[in-house]
């Protein structure tokens, strides 16, 4: 996602579609120009939300989520169960927990807390691209009304 649109040839030919759609037939240099930042940074937008669904969709989706906390409790908790002297615990309460999953709003606030740190960067360059974009907006639509005048 850090990597600029221009280098990735797939998304390269998304931008220039998207430009000539912006720009529409016959239009100058200047505003094919103006219209490929606007693309660029539409598309860059559409990158960074499809990466934070899928950094969230994933988990979200996986029945069997389990965060690297809970795992290392969970076998910390057995390593202790195996000594000599541990106590007798009822079976099914030590079943119980080792094979629980966190479910509904439980698992999404452990994916959340787990993933905040990234989840930061990517609301940080989203908003980069949002400003990219408004301002190639706002110089395009500068240039049109300098170009109707």
């Amino acid at each position: 996602m850090s990597l600029p649109v221009c280098s990735n040839p797939a998304l390269s030919e998304e931008v220039e579609t998207l430009a000539r759609e912006i720009a529409g037939p016959g239009a100058k240099a200047e505003t094919k120009e103006l219209a490929r930042r606007v693309a660029e940074a539409q598309i860059d937008l559409r990158r960074v939300r499809y990466a934070r669904y899928q950094l969230l969709s994933r988990p979200l989706a996986d029945p069997y989520y389990e965060p690297r906390a809970n795992t290392l409790e969970k076998a910390a908790l057995l390593r202790f169960l195996l000594q000599k002297n541990a106590p007798d615990l009822p079976v099914a309460n030590v079943l119980k927990f080792v094979t629980s999953t966190p479910q509904g709003p439980d698992k999404l606030a452990t994916i959340l807390t787990q993933e905040a740190k990234q989840l930061l960067a990517m609301d940080r360059y989203e908003r980069r691209a949002m400003s990219r974009r408004k301002f190639a907006i706002r110089a395009l639509d500068d240039s049109r009304h300098r170009s109707q005048n």
